[in-house]
């Protein structure tokens, strides 16, 4: 009727994304097969680079894309190379407006891993790169989000590159865990930095412990006690501590599974000194196995190993 907006149908809407979508396909095509021939021929043509850049801004995925600018930067180090002149200058020009790509990329994708290594792969090839910046660049990524590995990992590359000391980001860390304990990309890239030994366990043990009576439904912090509890350096006090600890916990939070798989961690290595753990572990595991049904097959091969470590250890009493 006059006067009324025409409103499409749902038929109407989907022909017309079907449609925009080929529209895009057709463009996709057409510039590979342009970039494609352009590679083929080993050649530096601005209309397919530039076309290059155009794709990468809307999809920062396609690592052909990627590799294709690899080997042009290849060829413009070569030009360089040979323009004694002013070919370091343009050079760096060049280079700077591809670190402007992989940050728009970036922008639109933090966690690109085409991105993320193209642009550490042209700071390794700038003639003056500015690892300053990208460290503090690391540090705003995280803030948006502190769970982008891709960026944990490119701040691990970069802590040599400036002279970053170990206390610095181990702080970092502690800093980034304090404020959110669940934070699963931090504990791991601490595991990295951290070299457990008799002076650091105490510390990172007691962390954790905050971390894991703080949520104990995340598991984020429980995966990094595993990991400090494989240490050898952990006194078998210690280990009996924590595990009267996570008793209270579990009278607290008698359904969080974590909790028992915690102890079954534990009395894995105390049973090894004291058969008094052995029936208590088999228990655990039962536990686990009404808490966690839908992995309870997974808990009654533990139990099966569990049991059959058990009657070694009293055939060895005997």
């Amino acid at each position: 009727m006059h006067g009324r907006i025409k409103v499409r149908t749902s038929e109407e809407q989907k022909a017309l994304k079907q449609k925009e979508q080929q529209k895009k396909l057709a463009a996709y095509q057409m510039g590979m097969s342009q970039i494609l021939e352009t590679r083929e021929k080993n050649s530096y043509v601005p209309s397919s680079f530039s076309l290059c850049t155009q794709l990468l801004a809307s999809n920062p995925d396609i690592y052909t894309l990627w590799n294709y600018r690899k080997e042009v930067i290849l060829m413009e180090i070569e030009k360089s190379d040979k323009d004694e002149v002013d070919g370091e200058e343009k050079l760096i020009k060049f280079l700077e407006n591809e670190i402007s790509l992989t940050e728009q990329c970036l922008i639109s994708n933090p966690k690109s891993y085409g991105a993320w290594h193209h642009r550490y792969w042209v700071l390794i090839h700038h003639p003056k790169p500015n690892w300053e910046n990208e460290f503090n660049l690391c540090s705003k990524y995280l803030s948006m989000d502190d769970r982008n590995f891709h960026c944990w990992d490119y701040r691990r590359l970069l802590v040599n590159k400036i002279g970053i000391t170990l206390t610095d980001e181990l702080q970092f860390s502690t800093d980034c865990l304090n404020a959110n304990f669940s934070n699963y990309s931090s504990w791991h890239y601490r595991s990295i930095l951290r070299k457990l030994d008799e002076e650091s366990v105490g510390f990172e043990l007691n962390l954790v412990q905050n971390a894991v009576f703080t949520d104990p439904a995340d598991s984020s912090a429980w995966f990094y006690l595993r990991w400090i509890l494989s240490h050898p350096t952990i006194k078998k006090q210690s280990r009996e501590e924590l595990l009267d600890s996570l008793e209270q916990l579990e009278e607290l939070e008698p359904d969080c599974k974590w909790v028992i798989m915690a102890k079954c961690w534990l009395t894995g290595s105390l049973v090894l000194n004291d058969p008094d753990y052995v029936d208590r572990r088999v228990q655990f595991y039962k536990r686990l196995a009404k808490l966690d049904p839908m992995r309870k097959g997974q808990y009654e091969d533990y139990l099966k190993s569990a049991n059959e470590k058990n009657k070694t250890i009293v055939d060895q009493k005997c």
